[in-house]
């Protein structure tokens, strides 16, 4: 090990207790002179002073935490340091105090978890030149290991804390009137046990020489927050999930030293981790990530979001469409006019649904892209596909006004994945889902009108990831998918679809007819089975030609659960 003159090192042991309560970072210094030790002649010897020096952090990826992951930040975070915090990285308390010790006296912080990491800390404290090495949670063999080749000073006071217990007391006392009242008392009580060690040196002339070494004051964990980044927002980010709270430990003194900063965030939180990120330029999460956390981190991280703000569809909005196909009124609203009037028209119906306590609700657009046909056509799937040209006024009228958009498709004899790449210029925009109609998806034999039609949880799932996928490449906001149904047939194994974070998954109950057989549609549609892990949205259409009376406002927004997204055809 490498020293300034002849300075001796001196390892100072911090024991950890699990009260709260103020923190002492380290005990007294002990050094040869303090242990009455002859000073070697060499004392005197000149040598260049080593300043202490904290490096930029930049990162490409997120640091690891364990032992060679910590010797790895020491390195890119600090040269010359005349102090170190050694911890027992398995201790999660003994994490947390050195920590906090490491950031309040600017110091790296190292881990080992055996006595086998010590040989690589060793290294690591001679390229520091560290005098002082102050011990978190290390057991007496460990800290024997450390100090065996430094034959000038005894192994150093080990330290003990008990682990606090509870002691319940039961107190009965009895009251004027005769009548006894219980009471129990908890009583939560740390005990720390300082233990003082008699070793045996030997000194620099060789001889032996016996010192009891004063016992190390006590020092108490205090309150210690999961961290939470700076408010300064600059420099990296290492994101933590939610329980992995000690890493976040390990590796925040080094990052804040070089500029950077951790934080343990609720990452499937995605409009919550964006107040943590803060607009960093470099988000970084650790540990191995699926694509659906990398995506969630992105978007966290970017300034991407739905009309009405935030990245998640539902609950923080409803949806009220308006629906058709743009060539003729007789599918539905949006044949009626031109696409600015439609704005207009479905803005102004919207706003009734606006209510006290309710989601604000905001304007959309259901739009036909894909026709159900009585006649084969060219391609002999039974479904006309509108040109991207005739629907881009809308999507564009759409997009400049926040009106959402919704692009419904009608198979026939195709499958609706095949349908949707066609649009995927469209779907790859911010606030475009897609909805599925499955009673126009037909078998090779069948013919619209003939019978009902259905889709298998299978197909439906190859829409889910296609659109997943989107999500992910583009950095989007999560998409919303409809699945129309009014019959179990339609859905027949709809406990078996997907409802991953990136979609949001609504089933749109089509029931049309008085307001009492729109109720039982709903209910029976609501009673099909379930996936326990499924998450389900639910849709209400309003048909005014075919509905009598059509529902209005205050009775939707009655129904249970609250549609989060209401359509008028």
């Amino acid at each position: 090990m490498k020293f300034a003159g002849s300075v001796a090192l001196t390892l100072v042991l911090l024991m950890t207790a699990c009260t709260n309560g103020g923190s002492d970072s380290s005990g007294p210094a002990t050094t040869a002179e303090d242990l009455g030790e002859s000073i070697d002649a060499d004392a005197t010897t000149t040598a260049e002073v080593c300043e202490p020096e904290r490096l930029p952090i930049t990162l490409t990826e997120a640091p690891a935490t364990d032992v060679a992951g910590m010797i790895a930040l020491s390195e890119s975070g600090y040269n010359c340091m005349a102090s170190a915090v050694v911890v027992l990285g398995v201790d999660d308390d003994a994490v947390r105090l050195a920590s906090e010790t490491a950031i309040s006296d600017e110091v790296p912080l190292l881990r080992v978890d055996s006595i086998a990491d010590v040989a690589a800390v060793q290294s690591e404290l001679d390229r520091l030149e560290v005098e002082n090495v102050i011990s978190v949670g290390l057991p007496p063999a460990i800290v024997g290991e450390f100090t065996a080749s430094v034959t000038d000073l005894p192994i150093p006071t080990t330290t003990t804390t008990a682990p606090p217990t509870t002691t319940t007391t039961t107190v009965v006392e009895e009251t004027a009137d005769g009548e006894s009242t219980t009471t129990v008392v908890e009583t939560t009580t740390t005990t720390t046990v300082a233990e003082s060690s008699e070793t045996t040196a030997v000194a620099g002339d060789g001889e032996e020489s016996t010192t009891t070494a004063a016992p190390v004051p006590t020092t108490t964990i205090p309150p210690f927050d999961p961290p939470a980044a700076a408010s300064t927002g600059e420099g990296p980010l290492v994101l933590y999930r939610l329980g992995a709270v000690t890493e976040a430990y390990l590796a925040l003194p080094a990052l804040r030293a070089g500029g950077g900063d951790v934080a343990v965030a609720d990452i499937s939180d995605v409009d919550a981790t964006r107040d943590v990120v803060a607009g960093r330029e470099t988000v970084l999460l650790a540990g191995e990530a699926t694509p659906t956390e990398q995506w969630q981190v992105a978007l966290a991280a970017s300034d991407t979001e739905l009309f009405g703000g935030g990245t998640r569809v539902f609950p923080d909005r409803r949806i009220v469409a308006y629906y058709g196909n743009p060539l003729t009124f007789r599918l539905g609203l949006l044949g009626e006019t031109d696409p600015d009037r439609a704005v207009e028209r479905v803005t102004e119906r919207a706003a009734l649904y606006n209510a006290e306590g309710l989601p604000p609700a905001l304007p959309g657009f259901e739009i036909i892209a894909t026709v159900a046909a009585t006649q084969a056509g060219d391609d002999g799937n039974y479904s006309n596909e509108m040109d991207i040209e005739v629907i881009r006024p809308w999507i564009d009228a759409a997009m400049a006004n926040d009106v959402s958009v919704i692009l419904d498709l009608q198979p026939g004899r195709t499958d609706f994945l095949t349908q949707a790449k066609i649009y995927e210029e469209f779907l790859r925009l911010p606030n475009v889902g897609l909805a599925l109609d499955p009673e126009w998806r037909l078998k090779p034999d069948q013919r619209h009108l003939r019978q009902i039609g259905g889709v298998s949880a299978e197909e439906v799932n190859a829409v889910i990831d296609y659109l997943a996928g989107l999500v992910h490449e583009e950095t989007l906001p999560q998409k919303t998918l409809i699945l129309h149904q009014f019959q179990e047939r339609m859905l027949p194994d709809r406990q078996l679809i997907k409802t991953p974070p990136e979609v949001a998954v609504v089933v749109h109950v089509d029931g049309q007819g008085s307001l009492g057989s729109k109720y039982g549609t709903w209910a029976a549609m609501r009673e099909l089975p379930t996936s326990p892990d499924q998450q389900l949205w639910w849709a209400w259409k309003n048909f005014i030609d075919e509905d009598f009376p059509t529902a209005t406002p205050g009775q939707v927004n009655a129904v249970e659960p609250l549609p989060v997204i209401v359509t008028y055809q």
